[in-house]
């Protein structure tokens, strides 16, 4: 027997489903733009959900069992939340591109265009299940967050100096960024 919807907990890697979940969800919406503003709004729409997502997914791939764990998670889930936020405010700037047109945005599988009622309810109800997912991911990396708050109290340290956080942090950022 199955628990309701309303009764799950999230799970401990929901923020990851969800963040691919976003970044799919993104990219199929900037790829409605005509070829003009795709230039301007898809590349760093792109790149920026997909940033969110690795950030996630490599936050995801770390246990917490030391310190320099902990930190190193809590500045990935942090790195991801901001680009969540820039993510947000730049598909929010192309929504309002797409709402100029709509209807040359969105066609049928026969190819033709809807019309501008029917594209614009489209838009809608796509603006509505993005916000959902955004709110989501937003209260999922909070959870995530709090969690790990929780587990750090178990491993604390005081002998760490913030200079020794501050050198860690750039040297994991650094190796991080090369990889990518």
């Amino acid at each position: 027997m199955s628990v309701p919807k309303f009764k799950r907990r999230p799970s401990g890697l929901d923020f990851v489903d969800n963040a691919f979940e976003l970044q799919k969800e993104i990219i199929n919406l900037a790829s409605k733009l005509s070829a003009r503003w795709a230039r301007i709004y898809s590349e760093p729409i792109v790149k920026l959900s997909t940033l969110q997502a690795d950030f996630v997914n490599m936050a995801s791939s770390i246990k917490i069992q030391t310190v320099e764990d902990y930190i190193t998670r809590r500045w990935f889930i942090i790195m991801s939340r901001t680009m969540l936020s820039a993510l947000e405010k730049r598909v929010m700037d192309m929504v309002r591109i797409l709402y100029m047109n709509p209807s040359k945005c969105f066609s049928r599988k026969n190819g033709k265009n809807l019309t501008k009622s029917e594209a614009t309810m489209y838009l809608d109800n796509k603006l509505e299940d993005l916000g959902v997912n955004y709110q989501r991911q937003y209260d999922l990396l909070k959870g995530v967050l709090e969690a790990d708050k929780k587990k750090y109290e178990k491993i604390k340290r005081t002998d760490i100096t913030d200079r020794e956080i501050v050198e860690m942090l750039i040297s994991k950022g650094i190796n991080c960024f090369i990889n990518l």
